[in-house]
């Protein structure tokens, strides 16, 4: 059993940041967070079961719920501030976090926009790189997210499918040979991990990447 807390984050320009802490009933020392993509909420199903599993496997998680696109001042911005607003968000909220949860950061999660954010706090923080990622729809064509990954090598499960525009045969043979990474590739999955012909198709798909993210997570509640 777990509850629904919030915790204090002040991001960019001294704005709340929204976010929900997902606390267990029975203490656990280890903690996950979440960042998602600019659309793509918590309540998205990549995210929605991650955060089950990662509950399931005795881990609190803290979902960082920024809403972008529901602010103009965000959306009307050139691509440069849009990142320099994303990132003092991230890093705000990886800082509360050490400050208001005792507990281990042990798991990053990160889809799309998200990957972003994780990319810079493994560049900063060292403790980061302790911690097992899962890279929900990485944006592998932005050679400074893949430059992060491959320098700093963390334990990783890459998520992506073939109809992905992000989704590059090489630059992710290049990730997998320089830090050994785990990944489920859906054919004809697009960036939300949908295969449009099929919702048949897709349902399965998403077993798939479930189970697999069971098992990357697996030994977590025995670190």
């Amino acid at each position: 059993m777990y509850s629904f807390e919030s915790i204090a984050i002040e991001g960019h320009g001294g704005r709340p940041i929204p976010n929900t802490f997902f606390k267990l009933s029975s203490p656990s020392d280890k903690l996950a967070m979440v960042f998602p993509g600019r659309g793509y909420t918590s309540q998205g199903p990549l995210l929605y079961y991650t955060i089950g599993l990662l509950l399931e496997n005795r881990v609190n998680v803290l979902s960082v719920d920024y809403r972008y696109s529901a602010i103009p001042e965000f959306v009307n911005l050139e691509w440069e501030d849009r990142m320099q607003w994303i990132l003092e968000d991230v890093e705000a909220a990886y800082k509360a976090a050490k400050q208001h949860i005792d507990a281990r950061l042990s798991v990053l999660v990160g889809k799309s926009l998200g990957t972003l954010g994780i990319g810079h706090l493994l560049s900063k923080f060292d403790d980061t790189r302790r911690a097992r990622i899962i890279w929900h729809t990485p944006l592998l064509r932005i050679e400074g997210l893949v430059r992060q990954i491959k320098e700093n090598k963390p334990s990783s499960l890459i998520v992506i499918g073939t109809d992905d525009p992000h989704y590059d045969t090489a630059v992710l043979d290049s990730v997998i040979e320089t830090t050994g990474a785990s990944t489920i590739i859906i054919d004809d999955a697009d960036h939300s991990m949908d295969i449009r012909v099929s919702v048949r198709d897709s349902i399965e798909a998403m077993s798939r990447i479930i189970e697999k993210i069971k098992n990357f997570l697996c030994p977590v509640d025995r670190n």
